[in-house]
């Protein structure tokens, strides 16, 4: 009798808590949602800007000089996409192949390429870059001018202007090896 008499008291505070809990979750949620628009939470500290919507290398449709197909998998890369390569080309790969070098132990983690729609944007390069993997992107779906940094498992991740100094790239390079374990 005591247990009816206790369950009919508490009734109301157990509806009171079933409405109660989703209104506080949903205004946590919506808070949450709000601070991040203002940038007041979730703030990042890359250098470059996130490739949005995600692409992954093997939908590019890369080649090499020989044909052979490159999927942008199994190391880290820096790219460099160019219609062709003029003077702030050549200074942006001469900053990228210094910046290479400054990587020490981690350089072997990483690749560089030059990335042109056809062959002829090659034509400035000769020999001066002979680390310098050269690609052509034949499929529909290409990247738009800049650098770009590619993780191991094929992800174009980071997105810098054409002409980009390397300092930028390097912190976030930097940052990105230190994390992985590739």
């Amino acid at each position: 009798m005591a247990d009816s008499q206790t369950a009919k008291q508490n009734r109301p505070q157990v509806i009171i808590m079933l409405i109660a809990l989703p209104l506080i979750s949903a205004f946590a949620v919506y808070s949450l949602i709000f601070l991040a628009q203002r940038d007041a939470l979730f703030q990042t500290t890359n250098q470059g800007e996130f490739v949005d919507p995600p692409v992954l290398a093997r939908h590019l449709e890369l080649h090499d000089a020989s044909g052979a197909p490159v999927d942008g998998s199994g190391r880290w890369w820096l790219w460099l996409v160019r219609m062709e390569c003029d003077a702030a080309c050549e200074a942006t790969l001469a900053g990228l192949q210094q910046l290479h070098g400054q990587l020490g132990t981690d350089a072997g983690r990483v690749r560089r390429a030059f990335i042109s729609p056809d062959e002829s944007g090659f034509r400035r390069l000769g020999g001066r870059f002979p680390e310098l993997l050269r690609l052509v992107a034949n499929g529909e779906r290409r990247l738009e001018e800049g650098a770009y940094i590619v993780d191991p498992l094929g992800s174009v991740l980071l997105r810098y202007p054409a002409d980009t100094q390397p300092e930028p790239v390097q912190e976030d390079l930097a940052h990105l090896l230190e994390a992985s374990n590739f």
